[in-house]
């Protein structure tokens, strides 16, 4: 079995095809005795949607639920969202270079490709929403 990562959440709103779900992000610092100290804690709420279709039971607003994903999603979604484009980047810029483009023009290129890339990633948001769906734990 994949390793599974758990939050705690409320369940915030029911709708008839989804169940929102409010989790409190925190980074390490906010766990900190001395974050009062700094400006450095860290701690934002997520909403994360969550199919019904998946769900065994019904839930209501204000019910205590852990959400559920699989770790190895998260990594998939980390390379999409910030390897690849960086990649790209970095590619276009070489390339562009090496064809005797200034960096100007190498900028605005990998700029653009990168632009171009996460418009397909919208474009292709449906089956990536079903790619990276989370689950609540029974």
């Amino acid at each position: 079995m994949a390793d599974i990562a758990e939050h705690k959440g409320i369940v915030i709103e029911v709708t008839d095809d989804t169940v929102m779900v409010r989790i409190e992000s925190v980074s390490a610092c906010a766990a900190c005795h001395a974050k009062g100290l700094c400006s450095m804690s860290d701690k934002t709420d997520k909403i994360i949607e969550v199919k019904r279709s998946t769900l065994k039971r019904e839930h209501q607003v204000g019910d205590e639920v852990t959400v559920v994903a699989s770790s190895g999603k998260g990594l998939l979604a980390v390379v999409f969202a910030y390897i690849t484009p960086a990649l790209v980047a970095v590619a276009a810029i070489a390339v562009m270079l090496s064809v005797g483009a200034n960096e100007l023009v190498s900028s605005l290129v990998a700029i653009a490709l990168v632009a171009v890339y996460y418009f397909v990633l919208y474009l292709f948001r449906s089956k990536l929403n079903r790619t990276f769906a989370f689950g609540i734990k029974e």
